[in-house]
């Protein structure tokens, strides 16, 4: 429950944001969220602590709140997400999702809908798969009226833990066994990584800070182009997109100097357990992995997407995305116990293309942004990226305790151009 004991110290939330035309009305809302409280147990949920542990409790659990608000213009929603970001659930009295509708007055057809989830019930993929049947049922009510007799939408039972669905090899003795060999791996990269950035620049913590949003879109052309470059030079579109980022976390923040920097990638877990689970099943399934990488001066693209590719590889190769899922609610306390250090310089969570449609009867889908909260023991540039409608959307994290609004945009605008580089290559 690492994502429980965060919250204790930060707001640790995933901001769902539905940019929409005709959207629904505020009844077919509240409809459709009661629907979804009962279909999906942990949207219907709080957390009890009892001995430094942590539980889902359903019984007494307040129904999913759904906040209407006037839609000022196209930019108000950057404020909302900002602030939902920001804000700590009670995660005590539950429920742990909440609900945002921005809807114009003035006649115009656009609205949000932002959907606010704290992490420990929901990962990328399911907070996806949330926000379509959310679009699916609105449709629904619109169209027959109701969802009485609906198929396809029966409830959920409550799933065991993740651990009870890895593979046998990371069960009884032999996870120990496991566990203990990660545990040495990561005592030895620690000790490598501090001898090699003596006298080197070390990521400041500020006593606090805001999470601030900036969100990039990468046409259909530039898409295509970088999801070819990438299999023809057999890495994968993640460790591309993440060496991007590296590259100008480097230059920026570090002056591109040689030294080890770390940056974290998320693991979806999902196609890995046994049984594997997809979207529909709601949950968080997912690892941070810690990379650590020997970073040179001028370091070229490509030479640091392989890199890249062949540390992720091995890591997944060897089972590290169980061992670190296994030992992320201590690593967290120990980061927030001695707040000594920073998680990492930069992340990048890669989500693939998501299972959405473009329309939904009368709604129209016209843009899908997804932030999850950052703190100011987290990385300094982070990015959560997907692709829909055939386009990259890359939705950029940073704290204003760390950077300005300027300094962060520059850091997109060169991530853009490595990108287009690369793109204009195989053209």
């Amino acid at each position: 429950m690492a994502e429980a004991i965060t919250n204790e110290f930060f707001a640790f939330n995933v901001v769902g944001i539905l940019h929409i035309i005709n959207g629904p009305p505020e009844e077919t809302l509240k409809t459709v969220l009661e629907y979804l409280r009962l279909r999906h147990p942990l949207l219907g949920v709080h957390i009890e602590k009892h001995k430094g542990r942590f539980a889902f409790v359903s019984e007494g659990t307040p129904g999913i709140p759904l906040t209407v608000v006037e839609r000022r213009d196209g930019d108000h929603w950057l404020e909302v997400a900002e602030d939902e970001l920001n804000r700590k659930f009670d995660m005590f009295t539950g429920p742990l999702v909440r609900v945002t509708y921005l809807k114009d007055s003035d006649g115009k057809t656009e609205s949000e809908i932002i959907v606010t989830i704290q992490h420990s019930v929901a990962d990328a993929v399911s907070g996806a798969n949330l926000l379509h049947e959310i679009l699916v049922l609105c449709e629904t009510v619109e169209s027959r009226g109701s969802l009485d007799a609906l198929e396809g939408f029966d409830p959920f039972s409550p799933l065991p833990p993740v651990e009870a669905f890895f593979p046998p090899a990371y069960k009884g003795f032999r996870r120990k066994w496991k566990i203990f060999s990660f545990m040495l791996r990561q005592m030895g990269d620690e000790f490598l990584f501090q001898m090699r950035s003596m006298g080197k620049r070390k990521p400041p913590i500020h006593p606090a800070g805001r999470c601030k949003i900036l969100p990039v879109k990468l046409s259909k052309e530039l898409t295509g182009a970088l999801s070819r470059s990438s299999r023809k030079r057999r890495v994968t579109l993640n460790n591309l997109l993440t060496a991007a980022l590296s590259m100008v976390v480097h230059k920026h923040l570090y002056g591109g100097r040689a030294l080890p920097l770390r940056y974290i990638s998320t693991a979806d877990l999902r196609p890995y357990l046994v049984p594997p689970l997809d979207g529909r099943y709601f949950g968080s399934y997912f690892s941070m992995l810690r990379i650590t990488v020997g970073m040179k001066e001028n370091m070229g693209i490509w030479e640091l997407t392989r890199r890249l590719n062949d540390l992720t590889y091995a890591s997944l190769k060897r089972g590290d995305k169980y061992c670190a899922n296994l030992l992320s609610y201590r690593m967290m306390r120990m980061l927030f116990r001695f707040k000594a250090f920073r998680m990492c310089a930069g992340a990048l969570s890669f989500t693939g293309p998501v299972m959405m449609r473009k329309r939904y009867g009368k709604i129209e889908v016209r843009d899908l942004h997804a932030f999850p909260s950052n703190f100011v023991l987290g990385p300094e540039y982070s990015a959560a990226v997907r692709m829909f409608d055939d386009q990259i959307y890359w939705d950029i994290l940073y704290l204003d305790s760390d950077m300005d609004r300027e300094q962060a945009e520059v850091m997109a605008g060169e991530i853009r151009t490595i990108l287009e580089s690369v793109a204009e290559e195989d053209m």
